[in-house]
């Protein structure tokens, strides 16, 4: 009995240890190339400090260690308020509801329509910036520009960015299969990771993937290139083919079959490590 219990305990721990390391993995990696992911590892050199004067008995060191990590603590909790209120709202989201009544089909005639007016808008170099919505409500940023209202289509998207028309220069919101608004203002980004992106447009569409769900996709005026921000990371120069196929995996995401669900994590993790090479 008494094997069993301590089998049964063992299982627990090893249980939560791989939750907690998990759980720190997704946060490190949610942080990373911000200044919050710096401040963290400076804590987690504190608590490394702090254990090991603890095991050894330096009672004075330990006391003090332990008053500068409750206030670094308090610090991160202060300084960091956007970061912390970026990731209760991602954890918020519910992967199971959020687009289980999106069809499919939907889903790749929005891609294509989107694909096709973007690569025109390349290929002018005109200027753009679209918002896909995703679990995240994108309201608050279409209030900010002009409501629209109108089906998905290649034309109207590209009438929209047209240069010398009235909304032109902001960010388009798209909802389902339906342009919510356009002229909208996004929030630039202002993360360290990004100090070498000028393009107002690109600031803006890494400015709100860093706020919300969203897929926003960036067309250079000036180098008339595809580019997307997702999670606050960008990715310059994609084909529209590449683009066609990250929106639809996008907007699947684990809702489609578990087949897509593995070939996403798969093809974004292939993609991760090019960038960061």
């Amino acid at each position: 009995m008494v094997v069993e219990i301590t089998g049964i305990t063992w299982w627990k721990a090893a249980v939560e240890i791989l939750i907690l390391w998990y759980i720190f993995y997704r946060v490190m990696l949610f942080l990373e190339g911000t200044r919050a992911f710096y401040v963290i590892r400076g804590i987690v050199v504190l608590a490394i400090f702090f254990l090991v004067s603890s095991a050894v008995g330096l009672n004075t060191l330990t006391w003090l260690l332990g008053k500068v990590f409750a206030i670094s603590i308090l610090a991160f909790i202060v300084l960091f308020q956007p970061e912390l209120r970026q990731g209760l709202a991602r954890l918020g989201q519910n992967p199971l509801l959020g687009q289980l009544m999106i069809d499919r089909r939907e889903i790749e005639r929005l891609a294509r329509d989107i694909t096709i007016a973007v690569s025109y808008l390349a290929e002018k170099r005109i200027g753009a910036l679209i918002a896909i919505e995703r679990s995240i409500g994108l309201r608050g940023y279409a209030d900010t520009g002009i409501r629209v209202d109108a089906l998905v289509s290649p034309e109207i998207i590209e009438t929209i960015f047209y240069p010398g028309t009235p909304l032109h220069d902001g960010g388009m919101v798209i909802k389902g299969n339906r342009i919510m608004a356009a002229g909208c203002l996004f929030p630039l980004t202002d993360s360290d990771r990004h100090s070498s992106v000028r393009g107002t447009r690109h600031r803006a569409g890494i400015g709100i993937s860093e706020e919300t769900d969203a897929i926003c996709i960036i067309v250079s005026e000036e180098l008339g290139t595809i580019s997307w921000a997702v999670d606050g990371r960008l990715t310059l120069g994609v084909s529209p083919d590449e683009l066609y196929r990250f929106i639809v995996d996008r907007m699947m995401g684990p809702q489609g079959s578990w087949i897509d669900w593995i070939r996403m994590i798969f093809r974004i993790g292939r993609k991760r490590k090019n960038e960061k090479k």
